[in-house]
């Protein structure tokens, strides 16, 4: 049963050790881990950093980067540590533990308020210097991505006035522009499995980033950031946004009386903008279910089709693989006969799960391990189960009348 729940800790936590992007030294460099201490005193630092400075905390990033905490407080970047992942911590040795931290808490200031192994002197002090309130919330920072040797790194600037002032003059010392920033490789580290990973049906468990290699997007040069971080906003959105979600897909769909008893189906999900397959990664699903509603408003099913990637829990074996490519379509195709049934409409409505594997995945620790976890990390356990079931939503109903009989 160790194995499924390492096997698991791989969907739930990807490290970043494996990434070694040979076509840029940068990000060779800045992904490198274990990261640097923020308080390393032999990083060759050449100013001195004021106390305001110094304090890391996001809230404090937010007095000159308002909108940009705004859209990460509320993102999936800062609630990469909660309880879907801690919940492991009982059953999985320190070593894999910590491995899943490198990409859900980067920096080891932050992996000290989570795993024993990281609470040393230096990294203790390095805390304390740079968080004196203590860390609150020991997900994805400010600083994971941007400090580095307390240097500040980010996207080219916008602003003139930011590219005509001498540095010395912005707050910390100001910043080393980076256009990394603005590609997609700066976020393959974390969102592609290693090259040398599991395999099932000759794909690796999670393939975002060749995904999108391959697709016109990326011959066209629309970056992840284009995207999921237009105009630079930290809101990360994706599955789980049931109006971005919206905008990405077209659906069209008729009905046809073939026969006076029978009415054919055609129904298309159209992949208009993702610039990878739909959805990706094998954990949401899509369901597309089809109901006839006859004249006192009853609803009955009458077809369903999955879009997704299934895999057993075990991550052992594909089942099926319909995930949508981009600019590609999920179709539909079905007969429906009336059996004498007075139906006035078909309505064709599409919910999307997006923790699905998760929840069968965690259904099944909690039937196995129940017994044998500690009260508080059983409670962690049924309450990311319910937040993974509480996930679904609606993406849209749609609904078409009868078309009309066929002349005798």
């Amino acid at each position: 049963m160790k194995f499924l729940i390492l096997q698991l800790s791989v969907l739930v936590c990807v490290s970043i050790n494996f990434f070694s992007c040979k076509e840029n030294s940068f990000l060779d460099e800045h992904w490198k881990h274990p990261l640097p201490l923020l308080n390393d005193s032999n990083q060759g630092i050449q100013f001195q950093l004021s106390s305001f400075e110094s304090n890391f905390d996001p809230k404090q990033c937010a007095t000159c980067h308002e909108t940009q905490w705004r859209g990460w407080k509320n993102s999936f970047h800062s609630k990469s540590i909660g309880s879907g992942l801690v919940w492991q911590k009982e059953i999985l040795d320190a070593n894999e533990f910590n491995n899943c931290l490198d990409c859900h808490s980067p920096l080891p200031e932050t992996k000290a308020e989570v795993s024993e192994s990281f609470r040393t002197k230096e990294i203790l002090i390095s805390q304390k210097n740079h968080f004196p309130e203590g860390i609150t919330n020991p997900s994805i920072q400010c600083a994971s991505c941007h400090i580095r040797n307390q240097i500040w790194y980010g996207p080219p600037p916008r602003n003139s006035v930011f590219k005509e002032t001498e540095n010395n003059h912005l707050p910390h010392n100001g910043f080393q522009s980076k256009s990394e920033f603005e590609a997609s490789g700066f976020c393959k580290s974390c969102h592609e499995s290693p090259e040398k990973g599991t395999l099932l049906n000759g794909k690796r468990l999670m393939e975002v980033y060749k995904e999108w290699e391959e697709s016109s997007y990326a011959k066209q040069g629309v970056q992840c950031q284009n995207c999921h971080m237009p105009n630079r906003e930290h809101s990360w959105k994706g599955i789980h946004d049931k109006e971005f979600v919206r905008s990405a897909v077209e659906p069209k769909w008729e009905l046809n009386r073939i026969k006076n008893d029978t009415i054919h189906i055609h129904a298309e999900l159209k992949s208009i903008h993702v610039g990878h397959k739909f959805p990706t990664y094998l954990i949401p699903k899509i369901t597309l279910r089809f109901f006839a509603i006859d004249t006192s408003g009853k609803r009955n099913l009458i077809e369903e089709s999955i879009i997704g990637r299934l895999v057993d829990t075990k991550l052992t074996h594909e089942y099926y693989d319909t995930r949508i490519s981009p600019n590609e379509n999920h179709t539909v195709n079905f007969e429906f006969h009336l059996n004498g049934e007075n139906i006035k409409s078909i309505v064709w409505e599409t919910e999307v799960n997006p923790d699905e594997h998760y929840v069968r995945s965690f259904e099944e620790s909690l039937e196995i391990r129940s017994d044998h976890l500690s009260e508080k990390t059983k409670n962690q356990l049924e309450l990311s189960l319910s937040e993974k079931r509480d996930s679904r939503y609606i993406l849209f109903t749609l609904s078409l009348p009868m078309p009309a009989s066929l002349r005798q």
